[in-house]
């Protein structure tokens, strides 16, 4: 079956869903059509994600303020572009969202967690706003749901783009709920798919192990597809909570807003706040690594030495909780947290390397565009805003900004274009998925467990060049012995096993190249930190680049786009 649509949004988080009302506003005429991996607004990561977000409200502060910290953050590999746009258009988006229903909290200004500032450490402003995930989900959906032109697919998956001479043109689709396949053919394409935390064991995007919603397939998909991806070497890495075993997400919230302290085994202070996530993770892994570490292989977090008392730590922790919104989340934290109530006595275990955020990606555009004609990208799944290290609160005003951005960009062009015909491969595509049915062979969550194993050992906080060939051997081998002896369980009606199976190709394409753009990359910058090559290097201000070329992966450099800012001064 074919279905044919002006506009496929692939992905309904918060930048598939922005594209979406976007375009339909625009363009009331065209007709789009969403494909996501689940519930829309209860499934993906916006709908998880704890809210924060950045944009210019103090009287002093200005877009060219932000501009520059977001630049310095990102070690200046961001395409200055697209932080211009960031800047200036995110007020605006996020006003909208609240006009539309999403509730804002504002953030506390009376907590003395925090330590020594600097320009380099911290924003130049206060710019802290907090619209929780669930309720950011819930206001897109509902205004999703008041366009006539909007029509939704949900339990679909999308395995591959489908092209005719350099064009994309439409997407194969699968149902998860009946196991059948079909086709939409569209005039514009816009991938919003997310990130790709689950190539490694510990991630902020599969709490739980819920996993399947962070599997990297559109990254995957773009690649094979013969889209450019820039920087796949930059991967935003956080703490992993060892113990307790509990539901706050990130736990670097509790030095951030609560005053606690990074402590090692001994009992000292390895880092003050306020530092970028890269900085405290190199620092947490030097600490392990010679020899101040835990039994469990991690270090603290001491809220016995915050300066708050403990209402005051349990007020911050409830604030970033959203406990007016879910007000259970709190009193299950309690109950989890090692028999004492009181967090003035909590010591929080974690290790380095918890996958966060990537800030790399297909490569766009200011109007959202890619290097192959009708395919659009937005969000986490695109590259060049956030360059080396992203700064806190970007990424969830990135996904309106550039969601509505791609929508609007999409549409313009939709509706300049005729409908193109294309050889369908239906049948080859229906055929490769189902040869992962077997009678017997290794289950696909053993493989990705494997995948996940040597990218955290060989490709985490720290890497250099023998650990990153140990990593390529690894990933060889995978493709060699384990993959075509993959065995997706048997029945096609929500098999999540057989899911699984088709995400552990794409895995190992966006594993490839991580591991190949971070060899490539032969200097540290921000969340790239080479063991071997610890210093910044001038004429590395540049973008590390993927492209497939005669089904082989192609690595290269590209520029920076540079308008007003360098590492030196303004020009």
């Amino acid at each position: 079956m074919i279905l044919h649509t002006d506009i496929l949004v692939i992905g309904a988080g918060g930048a598939g869903a922005r594209a979406a009302i976007e375009a339909a506003m625009r363009e009331p005429g065209l007709k789009i059509t969403i494909l996501n991996q689940g519930p829309i607004g209860k499934s993906g990561l916006t709908s998880m994600a704890n809210g924060g977000m950045q944009w210019v409200e103090h009287p002093d502060d200005s877009p060219d303020f932000l501009f520059g910290d977001i630049l310095r953050f990102g070690c200046f590999l961001n395409d200055q572009n697209l932080v211009e746009a960031l800047t200036q258009e995110g007020p605006q988006r996020a006003q909208e969202l609240i006009d539309w229903g999403a509730q804002m909290i504002s953030f506390s200004r009376g907590s003395r967690g925090g330590s020594p500032s600097g320009q380099d450490k911290r924003p130049s402003y206060p710019r802290g706003h907090y619209i929780p995930g669930v309720t950011y989900m819930k206001a897109l959906r509902n205004e999703m749901s008041r366009h006539a032109n909007i029509t939704v697919f949900e339990d679909v998956l999308t395995t591959r783009l489908i092209t005719s001479d350099n064009r994309v043109t439409g997407a194969f689709v699968l149902s998860i709920r009946t196991g059948e396949y079909f086709i939409v053919a569209a005039k514009a394409t816009l991938l919003a798919s997310g990130g790709l935390g689950e190539i490694y064991p510990h991630s902020t995007n599969a709490p739980f192990g819920m996993h399947g919603h962070a599997a990297g397939m559109g990254y995957a998909m773009a690649y094979r597809a013969g889209a450019e991806l820039i920087d796949m070497e930059m991967v935003q890495f956080t703490g992993n909570q060892l113990y307790p075993p509990w539901l706050l997400g990130n736990p670097e919230l509790l030095c951030m807003m609560c005053g606690g302290q990074y402590i090692n085994a001994l009992g000292d202070e390895f880092i003050q706040q306020p530092q970028p996530r890269d900085v405290i993770q190199r620092s947490a892994y030097k600490e392990i690594k010679e020899g101040r570490g835990t039994e469990r292989g991690g270090v603290f977090i001491d809220l016995t030495k915050s300066p708050l008392s403990s209402e005051e730590i349990e007020e911050q922790l409830k604030h970033s909780l959203a406990v007016e919104i879910a007000k259970e989340r709190w009193e299950l934290i309690k109950r989890m947290s090692v028999n004492d109530p009181d967090p003035k006595n909590w010591r929080i275990e974690f290790t380095p390397g918890g996958a966060h955020f990537f800030m790399g990606g297909v490569r766009i555009d200011e109007k959202c565009r890619t290097n192959l004609e009708g395919l659009f990208a937005a969000g986490e799944v695109s590259g060049g805003v956030h360059g080396a290290n992203r700064m806190g609160g970007n990424a969830m005003v990135e996904i309106i900004v550039f969601g509505a951005r791609a929508g609007r960009y999409a549409a313009e062009y939709a509706k300049g274009e005729k409908e193109v015909g294309f050889e369908d491969p239906s049948k080859q595509e229906y055929e490769r998925l189902c040869s992962f049915f077997r009678d017997k062979g290794t289950p696909p969550k053993a493989i990705m467990d494997r995948i996940a194993a040597f990218m955290s050992e060989y490709v985490g906080v720290a890497r250099r060049e023998t650990d990153l060939k140990k990593a390529l051997s690894e990933l060889e081998s995978v493709r060699a012995d384990d993959l075509p002896k993959m065995r997706a369980p048997s029945g096609r009606c929500f098999n999540l096993g057989w899911i699984e199976a088709i995400q552990v190709p794409c895995m190992l394409d966006v594993a490839q190249m991580i591991i190949m753009s971070a060899l490539h990359r032969t200097e540290s910058r921000g969340a790239h930190f080479r063991e071997d090559f610890p210093e910044t290097k001038s004429e590395w201000l540049k973008h590390t680049r993927v492209i497939k070329k005669s089904d082989q992966m192609e690595l290269g450099t590209t520029p920076v786009v540079i308008t007003k800012l360098n590492p030196e001064g303004r020009i």
